[in-house]
């Protein structure tokens, strides 16, 4: 979904893993990755426009302690850490649609119990509770969604929409411009694809 403004702050979604692990790999090493400039610059803004977040409690146990600190802070407010427990092996239609999102070529991982885990059973998830939005940045997740007929009533929330959210909600300009420089890191496979534009005023409708 390209038009952020399109996306109804009170529509239940479900995150996946990845939005949360955005520049870990330089976290430690650069502080503009640092986890609090994430939580600064865009993390708060998101967890607080959206007032009714779904996590899978596999999700959530994927990330790292201090992830889940922030994520504790909106638990029980506008954040539902949710389960499959009373659905896995024992609802028909519940495993039906898991065993065909886990089965698709794309995330299929038969030498592996925990890989690909989140996104497949945040996906069954929604799709079983008709949850609208699921948002990732996984490739092979999105392709999923267009791929698997079940999914196709699931909107697919990118992190560039996220950057987009968090951009439109404060007017700080050192924060404005740390958003269009995550925009053009973190968005590139899109931007590279054409899916969306190069930088985040045009995909925000504003220009360069």
């Amino acid at each position: 979904m390209n038009k952020y403004s399109e996306i109804k702050k009170d529509s239940p979604i479900i995150i996946d893993t990845c939005i949360f692990m955005v520049g870990i790999e330089k976290r430690q090493t650069n502080p503009d990755y640092s986890l609090e400039k994430m939580k600064q610059n865009w993390m708060n803004d998101v967890l607080s426009y959206f007032e009714n977040i779904k996590l899978h409690e596999i999700v959530y146990k994927e990330l790292d302690s201090d992830t889940r600190k922030i994520i504790d802070d909106y638990v029980g407010k506008n954040i539902e850490i949710v389960s499959d427990k009373d659905l896995f092996d024992k609802d028909p239609e519940y495993m039906r649609i898991f065993n065909e999102i886990h089965d698709h070529p794309l995330m299929y991982a038969p030498f592996s119990k925990t890989k690909n885990q989140g996104e497949v059973r945040s996906l069954a998830y929604a799709c079983y509770y008709n949850i609208p939005l699921f948002s990732s940045r996984d490739t092979d997740a999105c392709d999923v969604c267009n791929e698997i007929e079940d999914l196709n009533k699931i909107t697919l929330v990118g992190f560039e929409t996220m950057i987009a959210i968090a951009y439109k909600t404060g007017t700080d300009r050192e924060k404005r411009k740390a958003l269009k420089a995550l925009y053009k890191e973190f968005c590139s496979p899109k931007i590279r694809q054409g899916a969306i534009p190069k930088t985040l005023g045009e995909f925000l409708g504003e220009g360069d």
